[in-house]
């Protein structure tokens, strides 16, 4: 009698627990960079961190206020690795305090999970190299649901600010693999190595400057930083090479510079 008793109770916590995981998909998201200017349409790279590969719970919209009227865009949003997206709009832009509103569809309601500044990410201009074709068939499908995600005005935005907590759960490395020419390659290193020392050795191998290195070894793997902080690279965590395709976001030593160090200070707030 007791051990049935028992035997349910087990069963229902796990399946409680497994619904909790299963719902916890993201686990950290912010602007990576901006490939636009006040008055362009919307072009933005965002990193991303989440435990389920099943992205099609996530939702970004642009919120901006023009002479006192509000105005929202759902971006198109397409992966360009396992850490980052890339979101692109047709509306222009044409308010310095514009916001990203990201919302996550748990349980059976969209539940609003981050705020972010747009105008507060670096501008990285847009040239041949950094150039991301939107394809309709890469673009994340979209869980069906009854209701659209609340957006909260700006108004709202200000006095409830989203929850800083996350999920318990470990962080995994989601299914979108990024097409390279490198195949399965792993950076080489000794534990003590700082990640200009790594950035330094490889920079001619990959014929890049040494901070677009160090962008896109960081964009490769958040999970080797300490809270995804770039001044904060793990000793203990094998690091994987960027995919050419990674690579490719970088080239001019000037901005690749500006967008380190902008990167650098944020981090470091």
């Amino acid at each position: 009698m007791l051990k049935g008793i028992f035997s349910k109770a087990s069963l229902a916590l796990s399946l409680f627990l497994f619904s909790f995981i299963a719902q916890a998909a993201l686990t950290h998201i912010s602007i990576n960079s901006r490939q636009f200017e006040l008055g362009q349409h919307p072009k933005i790279k965002l990193n991303i961190v989440a435990s389920s590969k099943d992205l099609s719970r996530l939702s970004i919209h642009l919120r901006q206020t023009n002479d006192d009227k509000e105005s929202m865009e759902e971006l198109m949003v397409q992966p360009i690795s396992s850490f980052m997206l890339f979101a692109i709009g047709v509306e222009d832009v044409s308010d310095p305090k514009a916001k990203l509103i990201v919302s996550e569809y748990k349980g059976n309601s969209w539940r609003q999970f981050a705020v972010l500044p747009v105008f507060d990410s670096p501008f990285i201009k847009e040239t041949a190299k950094t150039q991301i074709k939107i394809d309709k068939q890469k673009q994340l499908p979209k869980v069906v649901t009854q209701a659209k995600p609340k957006l909260a005005s700006s108004s709202q935005s200000v006095a409830e600010k989203p929850s800083t907590s996350r999920p318990s759960t470990t962080a995994k490395v989601l299914n979108n693999k990024p097409t390279s020419t490198m195949g399965h390659c792993y950076i080489e290193r000794q534990a003590s190595d700082t990640l200009w020392r790594i950035a330094t050795r490889y920079q001619s191998e990959w014929d890049l400057n040494v901070y677009g290195v160090m962008m896109a070894i960081f964009d490769a793997n958040p999970q080797g930083f300490s809270k995804q902080k770039i001044h904060l690279i793990r000793q203990d965590v094998t690091l994987a090479c960027p995919s050419q395709e990674q690579l490719n976001q970088y080239g001019n030593k000037a901005q690749d510079k500006l967008r380190f160090e902008a990167l650098q200070q944020q981090h470091r707030q």
